[in-house]
């Protein structure tokens, strides 16, 4: 006849070391079930002392037949091993996930320390300084930006269908992409702004994460078509920084200064000096 464990239902076999029940129902667990430290295993495996099932534990407990002192010694051994290994496995339990939770913690730091160090590069034409919830914010907004390019000047689906409106917007993304390379299919694909006679709205394109939207940014190196070429998805202050160096560019082209060149960094502008080659973010 074939035994089966108390707690994973699987068969008793003599390859699998398992432990009978010293209460009445006699029945089996597997020791691996059983989830011991290897001080209680060794007692069990040399027969120092015996393990007795919950069930057991509970029928004696409530049964109106007296017990004896040995009895009662077994069931309070094997009430304090099921505490002690509850307790250990509520331990375990906690520590992974105070573990996860810490480096998650510090990976989140890592990236707000990251991304503090652009903010302040590209908050160099602010006249105001920033308090921290607007920092925060900024912050924030631009993590929840990174998974998302602009394409824009995709004309639009004259479907009055939604499924078809996306149809038609991805097979036009996947044309312009299919000759750059090989990327996953958006998440959402999402026009910009309200409908306007005669007004093309921009796309947003929504990837899984930030690394597929820098590898299709990369890709305009070799996108010739100029008219479609992705754009990374700004936040305000990024755009009115990006407008304030433009314009200081346009002034110095102006003012007959031909030794500037405008450059890109990290998705944000900047001025150098023609004769120079490394170039810095212009002073205020």
């Amino acid at each position: 006849m074939t035994n089966f464990c108390l707690d994973c239902e699987g068969a008793i076999t003599p390859t699998t070391p398992s432990t009978k029940c010293n209460g009445p129902c006699k029945k089996y667990c597997h020791l691996k079930c059983l989830k011991l430290g290897d001080s209680d295993m060794a007692n069990i495996i040399n027969e120092k002392s015996h393990w007795v099932c919950s069930k057991c534990v509970t029928a004696s407990s409530s049964s109106s037949a007296p017990i004896t002192a040995e009895k009662l010694e077994e069931i309070i051994r094997s009430q304090l091993m099921t505490i002690k290994l509850e307790i250990k496995q509520t331990i375990e339990d906690n520590f992974k996930i105070i573990k996860d939770r810490l480096s998650a913690v510090k990976e989140n730091v890592r990236l707000i320390q990251d991304e503090w160090t652009e903010f302040k590069k590209s908050n160099v034409k602010m006249d105001n300084p920033l308090d921290f919830n607007t920092v925060v914010s900024e912050i924030e907004e631009r993590k929840s930006r990174s998974t998302n390019v602009l394409l824009f000047n995709i004309s639009e689906s004259i479907s009055s269908n939604s499924e078809e409106k996306f149809q038609d917007d991805l097979l036009q993304v996947n044309s312009i992409l299919a000759p750059l390379g090989s990327f996953p299919q958006p998440k959402k694909i999402i026009r910009v702004g309200m409908p306007k006679p005669n007004v093309v709205r921009p796309l947003k394109i929504v990837y899984e994460n930030d690394d597929i939207a820098k590898d299709v940014l990369r890709s305009n190196k070799n996108n010739n078509n100029r008219n479609h070429h992705f754009r990374p998805d700004l936040t305000k202050i990024q755009r009115d920084y990006n407008n304030s160096i433009r314009k200081e560019f346009k002034d110095k082209v102006a003012q007959g200064n031909t030794n500037v060149m405008f450059r890109y960094k990290n998705n944000m502008p900047y001025i150098v000096e023609k004769n120079i080659s490394r170039g810095t973010h212009p002073k205020k």
